[in-house]
């Protein structure tokens, strides 16, 4: 097993079929077939499912993926590290970041750090927070935006924002406006909420907040797509609470906005990257645009009538 086989596996997985990994990978489709048969038989497993057209990896396959994201992670930062010692500023720039609060953050700097050094190219990744600590800690990024609190003392960070999360219902003419609405008045309503994470506790306090007031609600679905669940508002399915940054991937006239009067449900968001972990030069000057005296992030408010 090499770093080109641990590549070639990698591909197959992300993209679900040989074919779309061979044109990625700019190789034949029969020597990356041949690649992975040797690869199994090497290891002495299955790592593939080829019983459906979209080609799964199974158990053993799921698991090889993840180490492979660690190794090659390790050999891409290995070789980002050597190339900074001719002085040019160049190589790929890896980060990542939920989908709205990374619209939020992430274009502008993009846009200027390009101006400065055309040479980097730049890999975002996009994932909720649990998916970019994976990322992060398997070294596949360099650095990443997430919702706090994170493992305390891993990692180095610079705060963005703390932002309230709102309830956000499907716009209706001829509805009676109010500024906030209350956590008894959501009970009786389906609820679309975002998936709870294990060891992240953004995700968990909306739930907690109904257990403290002592209401069980009604959740209709959770989901990790915040487009997904919009879209379920949008059809009046029920009722979301999210951060106010997701409207961001939305037309917020699309949607009515309320406060939620009766607790404070509110989140922090910072760009973090690992306390131990030496960072590229092109990642080092990168986090120098988060200050906030170069370029502040902000929350756009929301126009036309709350719920």
């Amino acid at each position: 097993m090499d770093i080109r086989q641990l590549r070639y596996f990698m591909a197959i997985v992300e993209e679900g079929q040989i074919s779309r990994a061979a044109q990625r990978l700019h190789i034949a489709q029969p020597p990356l077939s041949l690649q992975l048969k040797l690869l199994e038989q090497e290891l002495g497993v299955q790592l593939i499912e080829r019983s459906t057209r979209h080609l799964q990896p199974t158990q053993a396959g799921h698991a090889l993926y993840q180490r492979a994201e660690q190794i090659v992670g390790l050999v891409d930062a290995a070789a980002k590290e050597m190339r900074e010692h001719d002085g040019a500023m160049r190589g790929v720039l890896a980060m990542g970041s939920p989908p709205a609060i990374g619209n939020l953050y992430m274009p502008e700097r993009i846009k200027m750090f390009h101006a400065r050094y055309p040479e980097v190219r730049f890999q975002w990744r996009e994932g909720n927070t649990f998916r970019i600590l994976e990322l992060l800690d398997a070294n596949v990024i360099e650095f990443g935006i997430v919702r706090l609190p994170v493992r305390e003392g891993a990692y180095d960070m610079i705060p963005l924002l703390t932002e309230p999360w709102v309830a956000i219902f499907s716009r209706q003419r001829g509805r009676k406006r109010r500024v906030s609405v209350t956590l008894g008045e959501l009970a009786g309503q389906p609820l679309l909420l975002m998936n709870r994470q294990a060891g992240i506790r953004a995700h968990d306090m909306v739930l907690d907040a109904f257990a403290a007031a002592g209401i069980v609600p009604d959740v209709l679905c959770e989901s990790d797509n915040v487009l997904a669940l919009l879209s379920l508002v949008e059809r009046q399915l029920g009722v979301a609470i999210m951060p106010r940054s997701t409207l961001t991937l939305r037309s917020a006239d699309d949607f009515d906005i309320c406060e939620i009067a009766d607790c404070q449900l509110a989140s922090s968001v910072a760009v973090i990257w690992h306390r131990n972990r030496r960072l590229s030069a092109p990642a080092r000057l990168f986090l120098e645009l988060f200050d906030a005296a170069t370029m502040s992030g902000s929350i756009p408010e929301q126009t036309g009538p709350s719920c």
